[in-house]
């Protein structure tokens, strides 16, 4: 079915993997040729690619239609979509008490990161200082 996600139970398997922010499945939708350059290359080497609900939804709400959103639920199915648990929503509550006021750290992001963190994903953003402040991350810029 066009537009469903695929969600993956990832834990143990998911080392080596990345986790894609959204700056980079932003650039993917738009026909970015670094990007695509970049999803490229990780494929032709068996590299594990997921993304965050939290990602899915702020391409859903950046669609101005009905039909953007069709075609956004079509492009994000190929990618496994990790949802937000309860320990990942506690964790993203402590990083928002720690950094939201020092460095302007937001929702989606502290999301973002924990999710990273959580399932052990390298995350993969074009807005590196964004995360760069969070202990234990792994975080890579990719073009």
């Amino acid at each position: 079915m066009a537009g469903k996600t695929q969600k993956r139970a990832m834990g143990q398997n998911s080392v080596g993997m990345i986790l894609l922010d959204s700056t980079v499945l932003i650039d993917l939708s738009r026909g970015n040729e670094d990007a695509i350059g970049f999803i490229d290359t990780l494929r032709e080497n068996d590299q594990g690619i997921a993304i965050s609900i939290i990602s899915s939804m702020e391409l859903i709400i950046g669609c101005r239609n009905k039909s953007e959103v069709n075609k956004t639920l079509e492009f994000l199915g190929d990618y496994p979509v990790i949802d937000i648990s309860v320990p990942i929503s506690r964790k993203a509550y402590q990083l928002i008490i720690e950094y939201s006021k020092s460095h302007g750290l937001v929702i989606p992001d502290a999301f973002i990161a924990v999710t990273a963190l959580d399932e052990s994903l390298t995350l993969v953003t074009s807005n590196v200082r964004h995360f760069d402040i969070i202990e234990g991350l792994g975080v890579q810029k990719p073009y």
